[in-house]
């Protein structure tokens, strides 16, 4: 008997929207059938799990910054830094292997007169520089093959680009240059949208190849510390001397009072959990709860007045070895 989907469904759905970006639902139309819905309801499920579990997440991030050095004299050099000056291999949109500094500088010849009027020095990024990146001992050929199939969906036929595993540090991570303007003149310019979108896209490349791999946003996962990783950090060492940063919340209620939102989407979503019929999402629930407990913004609080941010009182619903499926009253766990 094919599956229903109920009021509870619907709900999940609604609340699970608003913590996770796509594609966990549809992007390019509202598909309101029954087996597009189960499918969403599915992946929704799966997207919590990952999530509660604290299944590694994937990094996506352009290490180019906008108004710095970003002109045929920046391609050339980052050219030379991903290929460690013609040592490491470079592969291109065609699969095409690229190897030795003089091979990697008519690469960059080729592109500068390739008809797109690329300046040597430039205010505008004329490439962008993409690093995809995974934490210590992730299978690095998957990374790379993950990486490879990324590039190819995102970028496609229209954009040259080239890219380059590295081997030499703990995280396993590749390397993409991708030049910004198309073949049809379309210039590339990724938003915070479509930064979300690619992680979503290369954690998916990553699943389909055994590797469990996640891409929420920081505050679904309440984290409120950003840093540079180390790969990152020796990058722009090796480029150039530009000041890493690192952004702190100033204060644990100010990071906590932000996250309230978000706290009370996870409250409505274990609500939801707790009230199923479905052992798997009672138990769903409680991993839920302990999860919120866990997260930054809730450890840096208790820690500053040794308090819990989740009352114990209130967990007596979700927390307990089993809850009634017919129970009437949800847990209430946003303290």
């Amino acid at each position: 008997m094919p599956k229903t989907i109920t009021n509870a469904d619907g709900l999940l759905l609604q609340w699970g929207d608003r913590l996770f970006y796509e594609p966990v639902h549809a992007r390019k139309a509202q598909r309101t059938g029954g087996a597009a819905r189960i499918g969403r309801l599915a992946a929704l499920r799966e997207q919590i799990a990952r999530t509660v579990r604290q299944v590694p997440e994937v990094m996506v991030k352009i290490t180019n910054r906008k108004g710095g050095r970003n002109g045929m004299g920046a391609i050339r050099a980052h050219l030379d830094y991903i290929s460690r000056n013609g040592q490491v291999e470079l592969e291109d949109q065609d699969g095409n292997l690229i190897a030795g500094r003089p091979a990697v500088r008519d690469l960059a010849q080729m592109w500068r007169s390739a008809g797109r009027g690329i300046e040597e020095t430039s205010r505008r990024r004329e490439a962008f520089n993409v690093m995809l990146s995974m934490p210590p001992g992730t299978d690095r050929i998957a990374v790379t093959d993950a990486a490879r199939a990324f590039a190819c969906e995102e970028f496609g036929e229209q954009r040259d680009y080239v890219f380059a595993a590295h081997d030499d540090e703990a995280h396993p991570h590749v390397h993409i240059v991708v030049l910004a303007r198309s073949r049809n003149g379309r210039r590339l310019n990724p938003r915070k949208a479509d930064l979300q979108r690619w992680r979503e896209r290369f954690a998916q490349e990553l699943r389909d190849r055994g590797v469990e791999a996640n891409a929420t946003p920081r505050r679904t996962r309440g984290v409120t510390q950003q840093s540079e990783t180390q790969t990152v950090r020796h990058m722009r060492t090796r480029e150039a001397d530009v000041r890493a940063h690192t952004i702190l919340a100033p204060n644990p209620y100010v990071a906590f009072n932000a996250y309230l939102p978000t706290l009370s989407v996870w409250r409505a979503v274990a609500t939801v959990l707790a009230e199923s019929s479905e052992a798997e999402d009672r138990s769903m629930a409680k991993m839920v709860v302990r999860f919120v407990r866990q997260t930054q913004v809730a450890t840096a609080l208790s820690g500053s007045k040794n308090v819990d941010v989740v009352s114990p009182a209130s967990l007596q619903g979700v927390m307990q070895s089993e809850i009634p499926p017919d129970q009437k009253k949800a847990p209430d766990i946003d303290h």
